[in-house]
């Protein structure tokens, strides 16, 4: 089993869950690690090609980096969490990356570098 794993950082904000919250809206630094796993490496010798992995991150984080996050079309429909904000980013992921011999990808979404979120997907 091979893995290969890639760090992305970004800001993004939100409004305070409190109405009586000191700062009434929040900025966090996300910090999104992206890790692919396969049975045997591609044929150039790799799990997945890096920068692709690199650029296809950065197109999906050009929705929420620097955004209100309640502004985003995603969580205008359910409510803003760290888990559910893991498995938008994740299945975004998912869907973008074309590659038939991963057999698994993972998202973890970091908060501050305080807490986390794990999010898998078996494919």
């Amino acid at each position: 089993m091979f893995t290969l794993a890639l760090r992305k950082r970004f800001i993004a904000y939100h409004p305070a869950r409190r109405p009586d919250a000191e700062h009434p809206i929040q900025s966090h630094l996300f910090v999104l690690e992206v890790m692919l796993e396969a049975e045997a490496l591609d044929e150039a010798g790799q799990v997945f090609d890096l920068d692709v992995l690199d650029s296809e991150i950065a197109d999906i984080l050009k929705a929420y980096a620097n955004k209100d996050l309640h502004q985003t079309p995603v969580f205008a429909q359910r409510p803003f969490t760290l888990e559910a904000f893991a498995q938008v980013l994740g299945d975004a992921l998912n869907e973008s990356l074309y590659a038939p011999h991963l057999t698994a990808l993972s998202v973890r979404l970091w908060c501050d570098e305080r807490a986390w979120a794990l999010y898998d997907i078996e494919r």
